[in-house]
């Protein structure tokens, strides 16, 4: 057993070498990853990193890029469609316009198929019509078109007929005369309305006004016929009586505005052609 003595511990302790102090390197300042020109963006891999720590701020603009792109896709999904709809509505128009333009051009290809004779529009009918009225110098007589584009001439019934019968006077045959060619070179329906005042009437022939309006329109649609050489079958004869005033029944001058025959002619194909395509 090897006893120390405290002196001797001293001794060695003095005698040890003295330690070498601990080197330092030197310190080398740290270069930002975004300011710092030549560093490279990726350090050996495919992500994105600053001085060994990966960065995700990168991130944000990304997903704003992601969002505008999404937004404008949109829109233009919106805006095709938009044009989509209002492509298919001017369709649509188109389509009613040609089918209304079809109808009303094969009124005037009946007329051409007809060697001889030429086709009158509507605004010639009116036009005609007026001429008659103005040529033959006929008084009392009204020409309309009407909405549907229809021509009505109406004529008061003291200039057609004497009071109380139905026997044309000659002075009204010239109008109807020209009348008759005017509807001959149409194909349309003409439809002979008589109409009366609100007196009653009862003898042999007329019990009623119902009979003396009709027998009225009835001697004025066989004048047109004969007179034109047109197909009956175009016509419609109605007798309203007292039922459809023109205006009030207070005095004989308004009784005689009431006395009258309307010949109106339609924008409907009548006749034989009419019934062929049924």
């Amino acid at each position: 057993m090897t006893i120390l003595k405290f002196s001797d511990a001293v001794r060695v302790t003095q005698a040890a070498p003295a330690a070498e102090p601990l080197s330092r390197k030197p310190a080398v300042p740290r270069r930002s990853s975004r300011g710092g020109r030549g560093e490279p963006l990726f350090d050996g891999g495919d992500s994105l990193v600053d001085d060994g720590t990966m960065r995700s701020n990168w991130a944000v603009p990304w997903s704003d890029l992601m969002m505008t792109m999404f937004v404008l896709f949109a829109v233009l999904l919106a805006v095709q469609g938009v044009k989509g709809n209002a492509k298919k509505q001017q369709e649509q128009r188109q389509a009613t316009v040609e089918r209304r333009q079809a109808k009303e051009i094969t009124a005037d290809e009946v007329l051409l198929a007809k060697p001889g004779v030429e086709p009158l529009t509507r605004i010639n009918v009116l036009a005609r019509s007026e001429d008659a009225v103005r040529e033959t110098n006929l008084q009392n007589a009204e020409i309309v078109l009407l909405d549907d584009q229809s021509v009505k001439v109406s004529v008061q019934g003291p200039m057609f007929f004497p009071l109380g019968k139905a026997d044309l006077r000659p002075e009204v045959t010239k109008f109807l005369d020209r009348l008759a060619q005017i509807i001959k070179q149409t194909p349309y329906d003409v439809h002979v309305i008589g109409h009366t005042d609100d007196k009653p009437i009862n003898t042999s022939f007329f019990p009623s006004n119902w009979e003396l309006s009709l027998v009225r329109a009835s001697h004025v649609a066989r004048y047109l016929i004969a007179a034109g050489n047109i197909e009956p079958s175009r016509f419609v004869v109605m007798g309203r009586g007292q039922y459809e005033p023109a205006t009030t029944n207070a005095d004989d001058r308004k009784r005689a505005l009431n006395r009258r025959v309307e010949i109106i002619i339609t924008r409907k194909i009548g006749g034989t052609e009419g019934a062929n395509r049924q």
